[in-house]
C-alpha cells in the first residue's frame, strides 16, 4: 500500500491553526480587563453571589482561551513538522516527537 502526503496542505492547515492562536490571544487580551471584576456589580449583587459567579465565569473564559492558544500552537508546530518530515527538506526541519511531546505538556493547561 502506498500513499501520498500533501505537505503543502499540511502547511496550509498549520497556518490556519497559527491564525486561530493569534485570534484566541487577541480575544483573551480584549477580555482580560473583565477578569475578576465582579465587585463592579455592587454590594447587593455581591451579597447574592453574582460577583463570585461572574469572577468564576471570567476566570474560566480566560483559562479556556489560554488552553485554546496553547493547543493551537501545538497543532501548528506538529503539522509543520510533519510536512517538513515528509518533504525531507533537511535533517533539522522536522521536530522530534520528544520536543513535540514536551510542547503539549498537560500540566501546562489552565483548566480546573
Amino acid at each position: 500500500m502506498s500513499f501520498k502526503v500533501e505537505s503543502d496542505n499540511l502547511r496550509h492547515q498549520a497556518a490556519i491553526w497559527a491564525g486561530a492562536k493569534v485570534d484566541a490571544d487577541n480575544v483573551r487580551q480584549t477580555l482580560s480587563v473583565t477578569v475578576g471584576q465582579g465587585d463592579a456589580f455592587g454590594v447587593m449583587a455581591g451579597s447574592m453571589g453574582v460577583s463570585g459567579r461572574y469572577n468564576e465565569w471570567t476566570s474560566d473564559m480566560d483559562n479556556a482561551l489560554t488552553d485554546a492558544s496553547y493547543s493551537f500552537d501545538y497543532l501548528d508546530a506538529a503539522l509543520t513538522s510533519t510536512a517538513n518530515g515528509y518533504d525531507e527538506s533537511d535533517a533539522t526541519a522536522s521536530t522530534s516527537i520528544d520536543v513535540l511531546d514536551r510542547k503539549i505538556d498537560e500540566g501546562s493547561y489552565h483548566h480546573d
